[in-house]
């Protein structure tokens, strides 16, 4: 018995196991998309995206009112009051207090408050971005925030052009005291990044 040698064109071959080679490369692609997807624990909802964007806006509008009239309490609201802590962790208060970005007591709270109503200063501050990353291994969202300062004072001592800021926050959740399954957003670590800053 001999064996019989058939000639294979490329064709027949394409015909015959073109769609086992197309089934392979599909399963390969497939698996690499798998391997590489984010981890879905890790992503962010939709619905929190909406509020950490929301969170950001607040916390840089407290971290740059200089306003007369809301001062006071958007400072307070940076702090922590009794047992519930305020938008910014310990480290982070720490960190503002030494660049003198907070008051480092309620008395230089009150004091700045006073001056700024003796000089009947405003700001406006304009938020023109905040771009969200993905969560660290911590679980903490990156969000930069980018935009205008401006200030304006009655005896024109502070008047000024707008100055540009840039901001990078990470965000983590923090129980609140009252109700421990009810989570909210704090600021873990503050960066400066604008222009002139260290």
């Amino acid at each position: 018995m001999y064996w019989r040698v058939r000639r294979v064109s490329p064709e027949q071959v394409v015909k015959t196991y073109g769609v086992h080679a197309c089934l392979a490369v599909s399963l390969l692609v497939n698996g690499f998309l798998l391997i590489t997807r984010p981890n879905p624990q890790k992503q962010v909802s939709g619905e929190l995206k909406t509020n950490l964007d929301v969170f950001a806006r607040n916390v840089t509008q407290h971290i740059l009112d200089t306003s007369f009239i809301s001062y006071e309490s958007s400072t307070r609201a940076l702090l922590p009051n009794g047992g519930v802590p305020g938008e910014l962790a310990p480290p982070v208060v720490t960190q503002l207090k030494a660049r003198e970005q907070l008051p480092k007591t309620l008395e230089d709270l009150r004091a700045t408050a006073r001056t700024l109503e003796s000089q009947r200063q405003v700001s406006a501050v304009r938020i023109d971005s905040v771009n969200q990353g993905e969560p660290d291994e911590k679980s903490l969202v990156p969000l930069e925030v980018t935009g205008m300062v401006a200030i304006h004072s009655a005896d024109e001592s502070v008047s000024g052009n707008p100055v540009g800021f840039k901001f990078m926050y990470k965000v983590g959740m923090a129980a609140n005291p009252s109700n421990p399954e009810q989570k909210r957003p704090i600021v873990v670590e503050f960066r400066d990044l604008s222009a002139g800053t260290r």
